[in-house]
């Protein structure tokens, strides 16, 4: 399940920042598939949700201070938000070696996640106000503190439904 979990995301990835809002049925429709597999579905759309909307927020006040822009867009734009929820959906699979280690959350956050918006100022989706040093030097404290809080937030979701199981 990990590595097809892996396997998916990057498919998404690549297909959203591709084609856009054009991918969102095939992202949505994988991601539904990864759903009907689970065996404890509440516990994951919970964290999924949750860190989708906290994702979805930082970008878009990040946007909103014009730290960065997406062309041809005055707000988030929906492919965006979708991508959010598919990478959510890999923190308890193909992210979960992560989960005993803050050190490597925020090496791996801080480190990995950032190159993602810079391949996405590549595909010409996501324009920098900031030179890319200070642009990724910047996303990387940030995605850290969000790699420390999305497994915090997935020990605790973990932890209550096992509490009312």
């Amino acid at each position: 399940m990990m590595l097809i979990n892996m396997l998916g995301f990057n498919l998404i990835w690549f297909g959203l920042l591709y084609w856009g809002n054009i991918f969102i049925p095939v992202a949505l429709t994988l991601l539904f598939i990864h759903f009907k597999f689970l065996s404890k579905i509440i516990k994951e759309i919970r964290l999924v949700l949750l860190v989708t909307v906290i994702g979805v927020s930082v970008d878009s006040f990040l946007h909103f201070i014009h730290f960065f822009t997406f062309p041809n867009a005055n707000f988030t734009p929906f492919w965006l938000m979708v991508l959010w929820a598919c990478f959510a959906s890999t923190i308890c699979h193909s992210l979960t070696f992560l989960s005993a280690s803050k050190k490597s959350q925020l090496l791996i956050g801080g480190g990995f996640a950032p190159l993602s918006y810079l391949a996405g100022e590549s595909f010409g989706v996501v324009v920098f106000a900031y030179s890319l040093p200070v642009t990724f030097s910047i996303l990387a404290i940030i995605w850290g503190c969000l790699f420390l809080l999305f497994f915090y937030l997935k020990s605790i979701i973990l932890q209550r439904d096992l509490q009312y199981a």
